[in-house]
């Protein structure tokens, strides 16, 4: 009797070990993982306006090139724009199709980078932690680089300055208000 106690105390401490191993893997960020920092870097000189746009207009653009960088990406990744800034997206799981939405508040940065703190999750019909949600995006979706996501912080950066845009030309953010629809970006051109 005492030789099948400890077999079980055995394989209960073992099937422990395994599935802390386990959370251990899902949550340590990778090696080339690099938590945001606004960065005080001069702006680029040179001709420089203001543009004011609409939320459905920064949608449209936003989307242009979320597509264009992730256009060889089999995983669609749609960014809307009303109440809050949301991106929903599709991930194969076992041959069915599970839909991921993520809500965030946009933060405008000092460096012109547009901060993403996130307000909500929804997988399916599954009740998941927004860290382990925003995890399994970074992870099962190839991101465009200038889109960084930060599970352990709830973020998601868009680095604005980091678009390939035409040489000579950057964009960051001024203002992004969305009760009153006055999103702001600064085009410089230094031509």
């Amino acid at each position: 009797m005492k030789f099948w106690r400890a077999a079980f105390i055995a394989l209960l401490a073992v099937n422990l070990l395994v599935v802390i191993g386990f959370v251990f893997y899902i949550t340590i960020p990778a090696e080339d993982h690099v938590g945001y920092q606004a960065e005080k870097r001069a702006f680029a000189q040179g001709n420089t306006l203001t543009v004011r746009t609409s939320k459905a207009d920064f949608e449209g653009i936003a989307n242009s090139y979320i597509r264009d960088a992730m256009k060889d990406q089999p995983i669609p990744l749609t960014l809307s724009v009303e109440n809050d800034v949301a991106l929903s997206t599709e991930l194969q799981v076992f041959s069915m199709s599970l839909p991921i939405l993520l809500k965030f508040e946009p933060h405008v940065q000092e460096d012109g980078n547009l901060l993403l703190e996130q307000k909500s999750v929804n997988v399916g019909m599954l009740d998941i932690p927004p860290e382990s949600a925003l995890k399994l995006l970074r992870d099962s979706v190839s991101l465009p680089e200038f889109m960084e996501v930060n599970p352990a912080s709830e973020e998601v950066l868009l680095r604005l300055t980091d678009i390939p845009l035409d040489d000579g030309i950057s964009v960051r953010a001024e203002a992004f208000n969305l009760e009153e629809d006055d999103i702001r970006l600064r085009v410089t051109f230094t031509q």
